[in-house]
């Protein structure tokens, strides 16, 4: 690429550079393999190379390694019929048959076409529906053209003997190619593969399509479509990915691929999440020898697995299925559905064609119900219709948006890619939608008063002017602010709404991939930064108002709470030249509480004790007329929703439902289809009580998404679109939670990112709007049955315990359960076996843990001696704001889809610090605790000596016999827990070592599970050791130690001073365990006792203030203590789309150049192969070996601590 002179210019241009500054290197090409000799060189490596394997045939030797895939299913032995085997000449031909005209006789016929990205399809019917003439032409990228070519071969093939009455188009260019030739019907796609597959089989319920670029789920009852989805962002599970992968495997797409596919024996795991991770994993298999059929059967496997993981996620899967689409084709795709699905997939004849089929029936639909109109088709041959297509900017807002003109000769022009009505032309339709109110327009009216993005307010005695970001929870608590600061005498500036500009400079700043609304706060910071204020003002909200309902706690999440944390480590090196002001504030505690978070902006602006409490006041007084307006407009909209046909509450946070450059303006586009969009803030959500159902939904957000799904459940007239954002942790798992709420009501799932288009939102809302028709024809949805049982830790019902292997403290916990009376067993360790279950039960949004937990648990399940009536699975939790709280929940709807509503679920929680995890009696907690401090301390030994050992596998086998005595131990009662870990110290004196040459020490922080889990991290432990490294893991009771802070904390905030005093006395005593354990081998641990909880957090301050609760905080505090102690490296892992993870690895820029001597390396996993990370690794531990001592950097640290102070402001 360096080559590439756009590509040089582009990265000139973005630098900065004049041309020529950026060095490209002679030999660019080839500067890895020099890097290489030069590595080896310099290690003295030098040895005769092997070139014997290459034989005569040039053929890579046969890994067994890479042979680790789908074993469970095998593509050999197709049942799939034999009328679907279309790749022989003749009965392809014949899968495509047309029904003839005979000579002499004229037709009625209808003319569909669907124009997609890759594929333009034309086809006429006749008043039969039969097919009796049909194109499937490449759209390469001139859409008009092709369109063109079809009814031209069309109309040479049949024109003179047919009279066409009606034309309809569909696909994602149907408006430009229904001007184009003069549809009478546009539609959208999903309906239009609907009423094809409907005219085909009535009796169809489930429709699978799968083109060149898009994909679809559709779910139909009694021929009318219930349910459906698009594809995402993700283009893996499309026909597309398959033609780029079968050109690089050299094969034919449509002669070879379905035959090497069923010939595959063993076909390779490629994984199932997107094109960069599958095409990775496909050249790690070639590398290792796998046979061309296995990859080739493996590509299809990730096609399905893709398409029923990221597509169909939940939905149902009916029995009567339909496969189409061009990748219908191909039979090793539909025999690994089958496979897969464990039911028989019906691909219909002209299936790759039927959504032009269905605009077709369409358009005769719509000839025989306005028999007195003619058809607006233009004709066959349209080579004389020209016309003109250019691109225009428009400047009339800051979006500067690319309207595509088009012009027909002889008519007006047309635009198409708008995002206002500023280029429409007034239709009936478009003059309706001009009665619908805007009522996003007015909430943000009542938001904003009088304040825009200029200056509002007059200053006092030349006090700050304070930028506010219109983000967030600004879109929440702007009242609030504005009345606040203009009380106290400060001038309030906002910054604009976002805009493609703004949008653009903020993905560009960004410095962690996290949720689309938050990396745009870095554009709105930006802008501010511009602006001539003297600070901006971006608090971490920690909560928000608590409502009388019982939830357990009322949190933003994490990324919400972390972003003024992230936006000062992103500018922090280039700095934005003003003063970010940034205090933890609880809204959902005390009056006092907030008062006292608020003082020190009081101290900041130079007001008095009087002066405050009065902005305070006004502030609330605001932020309450602010509320009681919302309610008062949604009181009277609810009250009159029988004058709109369509009413759509959109279920959304307000920074991404009420920001149009966020949400695409999706409440224009809703209104351009008639309907009228209302703010889930208008709707009485007080008057709803959900908190008896879901008493642990933690998160404020949550709260109020559900009570709105029930209060659309409710309301017939009411339909629902939820908002989502790629990477919203929460949603995730709401999501599941709103489906069991609706109770089977369709709703629409919108994901919205800074790669999301107009076109692919309105065609979903379209199709949406088609289904709602066809709901309502359905008879109703089932009650939600009542779920099964979930245990209070303190219950005890004499059921079997099985607690996930997280790791092997499982087993010493399990072993504590015993020596109490109670029957335990820890998992078997994590598998592939776990690792596919876990993906077929759960949508591949959720995080990894949950996944092999979830997975663990179904492997249980497969155990013919497994009783569920008489056994319980153990899944701690915790009270928020991670994800981690919810998994029990997620867990317990799953085992009751299931059946198994008599299995139970044991859930100790955080919020209590564990303390009533005590189900076997008071003495299990302090013996499981000195079991868990006994594991840590062994898992320590034996990563401080197995690097080192001089025989190989002398220290893993010390470490089992080791492992085992603690669960003997322990079994026992424990009395003589000491005796033996004196023991199993002096064992490993023993132990031959060799520590001549001493190694880089990389400490591992992170996500506890994925940290702490082999199978999760893929031996990430065992990898750093085999490339020179020595490991230093956080222990597992870092995070007991971190729930007795909290809970300690909590308690006295509520004022519970006797709670406070028995937690306070419980971390007393655990820590003086851990102290006498870890005394009878101090002389062989490096680290000895885990430092206090409250040194953590002072190391953690200068980035993270206190208030913000999780494991971010203990990884970036235990990163700073590692440094301190003279580690060489820093290794943060986390599980994919992991929140606390991504404000770690935003975190870690600040950290970097706090240390800069010291590596680090983000890490994240969601059970998919990354050839990335094992180069990544190599790389980090090269970079280790040459890094200093971190000692010169503690200047750095040492001034960020003095300035932790202004962090709070």
């Amino acid at each position: 690429v360096a080559a590439n002179k756009g590509v040089v210019r582009a990265f000139e241009q973005a630098l900065g550079l004049s041309p020529g500054e950026l060095i490209i290197p002679r030999y660019h090409a080839s500067m890895g393999a020099i890097g290489a000799v030069l590595q080896t060189v310099r290690s003295a490596e030098l040895r005769p190379p092997r070139f014997d394997w290459l034989g005569t045939t040039g053929a890579i030797p046969s890994s067994a390694s890479s042979r680790t895939g789908e074993t469970p299913f095998c593509l050999s032995g197709s049942t799939v019929p034999h009328h679907v085997d279309y790749e022989k000449e003749n009965e392809r031909t014949a899968y495509t048959m047309v029904h003839s005209i005979p000579d002499g006789m004229i037709e009625d016929v209808f003319i569909g076409v669907d124009i997609g990205s890759l594929s333009t399809n034309v086809v006429a019917i006749d008043r039969q529906k039969r097919v009796v003439a049909r194109r499937y032409l490449r759209t390469a990228g001139r859409p008009l053209v092709a369109v063109q070519r079809g009814l031209a071969e069309i109309g040479e093939e049949i024109g003179d003997r047919v009279r066409v009455h009606g034309i309809g188009t569909t696909g994602s260019g149907r408006y430009l190619s229904g001007d184009f030739v003069g549809a009478d019907v546009v539609r959208n796609e999903i309906t239009a593969q609907a009423v094809a597959a409907i005219e085909i089989d009535p009796t169809v319920d489930t429709i699978f399509e799968i083109g060149g670029q898009d994909s679809k789920y559709v779910g139909l009852h009694r021929g009318a479509v219930v349910d459906f989805t698009m594809n995402k962002v993700c283009a893996a599970g499309t026909g597309s990915f398959l033609e780029e992968q079968a050109e690089k495997l050299n094969i034919d797409i449509v002669e070879d691929f379905g035959t090497r596919a069923l010939a595959a024996h063993t076909p390779a795991d490629l994984g199932d999440r997107c094109t960069v991770f599958m095409e990775s994993d496909l050249i790690d298999h070639q590398q290792r020898g796998a046979e061309l059929n296995d990859l080739v059967a493996g590509l299809s496997y990730s096609i399905v697995h893709n398409y029923l993981n990221r597509v169909v996620g939940e939905r149902r899967i009916g029995e009567r299925i339909f496969f189409q689409g061009g990748v219908a084709w191909n039979r090793g795709v539909v025999k690994a559905f089958e496979d897969v699905t464990g039911k028989s997939i019906t691909v219909p004849p002209h299936h790759d064609v039927t959504g032009a089929i269905g605009a077709a029936i369409l358009a005769m639909e719509w000839a025989d119900a306005h028999p007195e109109e003619e058809t607006t088709f233009k004709g066959f041959d349209l080579s004389t219709r020209t016309y003109e297509s250019t691109t225009v900017v428009c400047k009339a807002c800051e979006n500067t948006c690319e309207i595509r003109k088009v012009t027909f000769q002889g008519e007006r022009p047309r635009y198409y890619g708008t995002r206002c009505e500023r280029f429409e032309i007034d239709t009936g339709a478009k003059q309706e939608e001009r009665d619908i109110p805007d009522l996003f327009a007015e909430r943000q009216e009542m938001l904003l008063g009088s304040l825009s993005s200029s200056a509002s307010g007059s200053r006092t005695g030349g006090r700050p002017r304070i930028g506010i970001p219109r983000t967030l929870s600004f879109y929440e608590l702007l009242p609030f602010w504005r009345s606040f600061f203009e009380t106290l005498g400060c001038e309030v500036v906002l910054s604009p709404e976002s805009t493609r500009p703004l949008i653009r400079r903020s993905i560009e700043s960004s410095v962690a991939e996290t949720c689309f609304p938050a990396r745009v706060v870095h554009g709105h910071v930006l802008h501010l930064a511009e602006s001539d204020v003297d600070a901006i003002f971006l608090p971490s909200i920690i909560n928000q108002d608590m409502s009388e309902k019982r939830f357990v706690q009322n949190y933003l999440c994490p990324i919400v709470q972390a972003i003024p944390y992230v936006i000062r480590a992103a500018f922090e090196g280039t700095g934005l030249g003003v003063e970010l002001l940034t205090p933890p504030v609880h809204f959902g505690s005390s009056a006092k509480r907030l008062a006292k978070d608020l003082e020190p902006i009081a101290h900041y602006v130079g007001a008095s004790s009087g002066e405050f409490h009065h902005a305070i006041d006004e502030g609330n007084r605001q932020q309450r007329l602010f509320r009681e307006h919302r309610m008062q407009k949604g009181k009277e909209i609810l009250d009159e929703l029988h004058k709109w046909d369509r009413a759509v509450v959109i279920i959304s946070r307000a920074y991404n439902g009420c920001d149009r450059g966020i949400n695409l303006d999706l409440p224009r586009k809703l209104a351009d289809l008639g309907a009228l969009a209302i703010p889930i803030d208008l709707l009485p959500l007080e008057e709803i009580d959900i908190s008896d159902r879901y008493p642990d939904m933690y998160w404020w957000y949550g709260q109020k998404i559900l009570a709105a799904a029930e209060l659309v459940a409710r309301t017939p007239r009411l339909q629902m679109v939820y908002l989502t954002n790629f990477k919203c942790g929460p949603d995730s798992f709401i999501l599941h939670l709103v489906r069991e709420v609706l109770g089977g009501k369709p709703f629409l799932q919108l994901e919205i990112d800074e790669h999301s288009a107009d076109a692919g939102i309105v065609t979903r809302c379209e199709a949406f709007f088609d289904s709602i028709e066809g709901a309502r024809r359905s008879p109703p949805p089932p009650p939600v049955q009542k779920p099964g049982r979930t245990l209070s830790p303190v219950e005890r019902d004499g059921r079997a315990i099985y607690i996930p292997r997280m790791a092997d403290h499982a087993l010493v916990i399990a072993a504590a359960y015993r020596a109490c009376g109670v029957e335990a067993h820890a998992l078997p360790p994590s598998d592939q076996e776990t690792l596919q279950l876990g993906r077929q039960y759960t949508s591949g949004r959720e995080c990894f843990p949950f996944l092999l937990t979830t997975g663990d648990f179904l492997k249980k399940l497969r155990d013919p001696h497994f009783d569920p009536s008489r056994s319980a699975f153990f899944m701690a939790t915790a009270d928020g704001p991670c994800r981690f709280g919810q998994y029990h929940r997620l867990q317990r709807m799953l085992l009751d889809e299931l059946g198994l509503r008599d299995l139970t679920l044991i859930t100790p929680g955080s919020g209590d610090a564990y303390t009533k995890v005590e189900l076997a009696g008071r003495g299990f907690q302090k013996l499981g605790w000195r079991g868990v401090v006994a594991t840590d301390i062994l898992t320590k030994l034996l990563h401080q000596t197995r690097p080192y050992e001089r025989v190989p596998g002398s220290a893993d086998r010390l470490y089992a016999r080791a492992l085992r005595k603690i669960c003997r131990e322990v079994e026992a009662g424990g009395n003589t827990l000491s005796a033996t870990m004196r023991e199993i110290a002096e064992e490993f004196r023993g132990l031959q070592i060799s520590r001549t040459a001493r190694r880089p020490v990389i400490g591992i922080v992170g996500e506890i599970y994925i940290r702490s889990n082999s199978f999760s991290n893929s031996e990430l432990i065992r990898r750093i050791e085999a490339l020179g490294g020595e490991v230093s893991l956080a222990p597992i009771a870092e995070w007991f130690y971190y729930t007795n802070y909290r809970c300690k904390q909590d308690s006295l905030s509520e004022g519970n001073w006797p709670k406070a005093l028995k937690v306070w006395l419980k971390n007393l005593f655990q820590r003086l365990d851990e102290r006498r354990l870890v005394e009878l081998a101090s002389d062989l641990l490096e680290s000895g006792q885990e430092p206090p909880t409250e040194r953590i957090l002072e190391k953690a301050a200068p980035y993270l203030h206190a208030s913000f609760g999780g494991e971010a905080i203990l990884s970036v505090g235990k990163s700073v203590e590692l440094i301190e102690s003279g580690v060489s490296g820093i290794v943060n892992v986390m599980p994919f789309t992991c929140m606390p993870g991504m404000i770690v690895a935003a975190i870690s820029k600040q950290l970097r150049e706090h240390f800069p001597s010291i590596p680090w390396l983000n890490l994240s996993y969601d059970g998919q192969k990354d050839l990335s990370i094992e180069t990544r690794l190599e790389a980090f531990i090269h970079q280790t070996r040459a890094s200093t001592s971190p000692q010169r950097d503690g200047e750095r640290f040492r001034h960020a601590l003095l300035e932790t102070e202004k962090l709070e402001v």
